[in-house]
């Protein structure tokens, strides 16, 4: 079966960017600056990944032997672990404003930058959960990669292998073709990123008071 390939999605328009306050500023205003405009850096990275993941998922043709289709889920693996590894960067780096917000004894700017923070980190949040959620497809594909290749001597098969050979035989049962779970991954994480989006928006809207003492 073809699939044609689609163009890249339009990066939808976001307001969220990084906050214009000098870094070297003394005191928490500097690290508080720092560490806003990494998590922001790296949730508007990952916004990149989701959507070069979901054109990856929707126009390659995961059941047909060919260069494509290794080349496609090459990529699909890649931006997963971008997607993981940035994303629990940023979320770390939510972690330090929540730690700064805690120290800061004006009532006014304590809250302000901790709802900046909640704002941020629920966006941030919800692109991981996004990296975890396609470990059912990448499962299945580990599956059939190792179901597939009759040539690997059975000492190939350790307990990783495994397991990941029983979740994704559970999952090529459950949810039918790689394609139709490609395809379904994609539809979720497309609709999933329009609410890390009003996430982003809502961060931007509070992210100039949540260092306005600065």
């Amino acid at each position: 079966m073809w699939y044609t390939a689609l163009a890249p999605l339009a990066a939808a328009p976001n307001a969220l960017h990084p906050i214009g306050r000098d870094p070297n500023a003394v005191g928490i205003c500097g690290d508080v600056v720092v560490h806003a405009n990494a998590a922001i850096t790296d949730a508007l990275a990952d916004d990149r990944t989701l959507e070069r993941l979901i054109e990856r998922l929707r126009a390659t043709d995961f059941e047909e032997a060919s260069v494509n289709e290794r080349n496609g889920l090459a990529d699909v693996r890649r931006l997963s672990a971008d997607l993981s590894e940035t994303s629990a960067r940023a979320a770390s780096e939510v972690q330090r404003l929540r730690g700064y917000a805690a120290r800061i004894d004006e009532d006014r700017q304590r809250a302000e930058l901790s709802v900046f923070a909640d704002a941020l980190g629920s966006a941030i949040d919800r692109q991981h959960k996004m990296a975890i959620d396609l470990g059912p497809f990448l499962s299945l594909m580990a599956y059939r990669e190792i179901k597939g290749d009759q040539s690997l001597p059975d000492a190939y098969a350790t307990p990783l292998d495994m397991g990941r050979m029983a979740s994704g035989l559970a999952a090529d049962e459950r949810n039918g073709s790689p394609n139709t779970k490609a395809r379904t991954t994609a539809s979720d994480f497309d609709a999933r990123l329009a609410d890390v989006r009003h996430d982003e928006l809502h961060a931007a809207d509070l992210s100039e008071a949540a260092v306005g003492g600065c």
